[in-house]
């Protein structure tokens, strides 16, 4: 074993053998990816085999995050893992000798059936997280090829996995035309619940940062800039509804499109209401919670959301898209409508520009002391409090691994 691997090439055990993550390309680019397979890597104390493309050197980010990284190869159909080279093949090996347990994030490259090869070879044990790649909309993209990943290695691969683990029920009955046996479990992600000390302090200085007055009404998007999550829909849609004098802050990630394409979306008319504040450090997108009066997701898929749930756990009103699971399994009020905010029918303009509409007039009664948004705040703040902790998940995990 080389050096670059040996500070972590010991995890906690389950018994005498060591729990291991493996993965794609594990960059932060990745957002609630990167994110997911860190909570996993936390809650068993189980570190993280990066299969990595090699584009650019990320020595200094595993320094930083602990992850072993093997690069894939120099060809078009290794360097992406589609095919496992030999090199990385028995780097690998060298590595996870020892593994009694491998958890396999993502689907649709070879580490997931390189994995189940060796698992069956070496009578391990081994669970799969999908992370949404078996949800119908990701299956729409590339259609063809998944589909055949699936026909020709994934068909076996779920079967054969002890584990196929989904973060909320809905992800999983999604799934089921391609998990339809007895190993599928659902274990929420987690999200911590923030402390609210000081709220109007950091609601005040964040405003002041980003030019954002302190009395008016501000809703929030934190997310990737990908076509999944419709950032440009979003924009749009909160120009269409005039949510009186409302505001909109985009708290976004570089991904398909860029921060710049973003600004270049905006009417010159909303240019003072719509504010791109581009990416933010943990501490500084929590600020970002605190001085919003609500949250809009508008993304075709989210098996999960973190930013739906972290703004849930902050109190927050949400106006979510159908294709947040998460949103499915929140608390709902005597009419069945969700208690913490808008669940919205289907992904049409006129649902979101309706919902917007609703939640500025309700904001416009004064953001923190309206009597509607602040119930719906403490609705979602409390289920997340007890559904979302860290603690919970952890011991899930550990359930599941021991038995």
């Amino acid at each position: 074993m080389t050096s670059r691997h040996a500070a972590v090439a010991s995890g906690h055990a389950i018994g005498d053998a060591p729990i291991w993550n493996v993965c794609l390309t594990h960059v932060p680019s990745l957002a609630g990816l990167y994110r997911g397979i860190h909570d996993f890597s936390r809650a068993l104390a189980a570190p993280i085999l990066s299969f990595d493309d090699g584009r650019v050197p990320r020595a200094a980010l595993s320094a930083e995050d602990g992850v072993v990284r093997i690069p894939c190869g120099g060809n078009p159909l290794t360097r992406d893992c589609h095919v496992m080279s030999r090199q990385a093949a028995r780097e690998a090996a060298a590595i996870l000798e020892s593994a009694g347990l491998l958890i396999v994030h993502s689907l649709f490259r070879a580490h997931a059936p390189w994995v189940a090869r060796r698992a069956n070879e070496h009578r391990r044990r081994y669970w799969s997280v999908p992370h949404g790649c078996l949800d119908p909309w990701g299956l729409s993209q590339r259609r063809m090829a998944k589909h055949a990943w699936l026909t020709i290695y994934g068909g076996r691969f779920l079967a054969g996995a002890e584990r196929v683990v989904f973060s909320t029920q809905r992800a999983l009955d999604k799934a089921r035309p391609w998990v339809p046996g007895c190993n599928a479990v659902v274990v929420r992600w987690p999200v911590g619940l923030p402390c609210l000390d000081h709220r109007d302090a950091r609601r005040l200085r964040f405003r002041q940062q980003w030019g954002i007055p302190a009395d008016v009404p501000l809703l929030l998007f934190v997310g990737r800039l990908h076509a999944v999550k419709r950032p440009f829909e979003t924009i749009e849609r909160f120009c269409a509804a005039g949510p009186g004098g409302g505001h909109l802050a985009m708290v976004c990630l570089d991904g398909q499109f860029t921060k710049a394409d973003v600004v270049r979306a905006i009417p010159s008319t909303h240019t003072e209401r719509i504010h791109v504040v581009g990416p933010l450090d943990t501490g500084d997108l929590d600020s970002a919670y605190l001085a919003s009066d609500g949250f809009i997701s508008l993304s075709y898929q989210e098996n999960f959301g973190y930013a739906a749930a972290e703004a849930v756990a902050h109190g927050l009103p949400v106006i979510l898209s159908p294709g947040h699971d998460l949103a499915h399994e929140m608390p709902r009020d005597a009419a069945g409508q969700l208690a913490c905010g808008w669940l919205l029918p289907d992904d049409s303009r006129a649902a979101a520009e309706q919902a917007i509409a609703q939640w500025g007039t309700l904001a416009m009664d004064s953001a923190l002391t309206s009597p509607r948004l602040t119930a719906m705040g403490a609705v979602g703040r409390a289920w997340a409090a007890d559904s979302l902790s860290f603690e919970g998940f952890q011991a899930a995990l550990h359930h599941l691994a021991s038995t």
